[in-house]
């Protein structure tokens, strides 16, 4: 082979382990290019994204505690509400007991009334039923609670026995006076006379 030949040959050769390593050189430049730009990317990306997440909790945590100041301030204020409305129910319940306590007081007093106007009893014997007036049962009442001397006396002088000496006694007592004595002692030796008649006459 000619030496033109072989030169060409080794120049061609050459040439193409350039381009080879050169390519080769290329690739890798570029690919280490593309990794360094891609982690800046994604780092950049981290960091705006941390950013953005830490801004955003510091805003939530802001409101919470706004929340929380505003729910605190309306549970103040309906314990207040609460403290101020068992106030009036504690009044209430005050009077509520004044109020009984009056009204225990005055069983009391009914029950000293009923003592003290105590009817007498009516007697196992009386049977007997019939219509009377308030004054008619004025007097079966009086007469209930006589002694039986009293009961005696009195019915003498429903009958009329001693009418004449009731009415002397009463006009007595009204204040005559006569040549015998003073009006006093007219009265008194009526009666004295009245009673005589009343419970030891027959």
């Amino acid at each position: 082979m000619p030496a033109a030949k072989k030169t060409t040959t080794t120049a061609k050769k050459t040439t193409t382990a350039v381009k080879k390593t050169t390519t080769a050189a290329a690739k890798k430049a570029a690919t280490t290019a593309a990794k360094k730009t891609t982690t800046a990317v994604k780092k950049t990306a981290a960091t705006a994204a941390k950013k953005t997440t830490t801004a955003a909790a510091k805003k939530t945590a802001a409101t919470a505690k706004k929340t929380t100041a505003a729910a605190k301030k309306t549970t103040t204020a309906a314990k207040k509400t609460t403290t101020a409305a068992k106030k009036p129910a504690a009044a209430k319940k005050t009077t509520t007991a004044a109020k009984k306590t009056t009204t225990a007081k005055k069983p009391a007093a009914t029950a000293k009334k009923t003592t003290a106007a105590k009817k007498p009893a009516v007697p196992a014997s009386a049977n007997t039923s019939m219509k009377v007036t308030a004054a008619e049962k004025k007097l079966v009442e009086a007469y209930r609670g006589a002694s039986g001397d009293m009961k005696k006396a009195a019915l003498k002088v429903l009958k009329g026995e001693y009418g004449d000496q009731i009415t002397a006694l009463l006009n007595a007592a009204g204040g005559g006076s006569s040549s015998s004595g003073s009006a006093g002692s007219i009265v008194s030796d009526a009666i004295g006379s009245l009673l005589g008649n009343l419970l030891g006459g027959k």
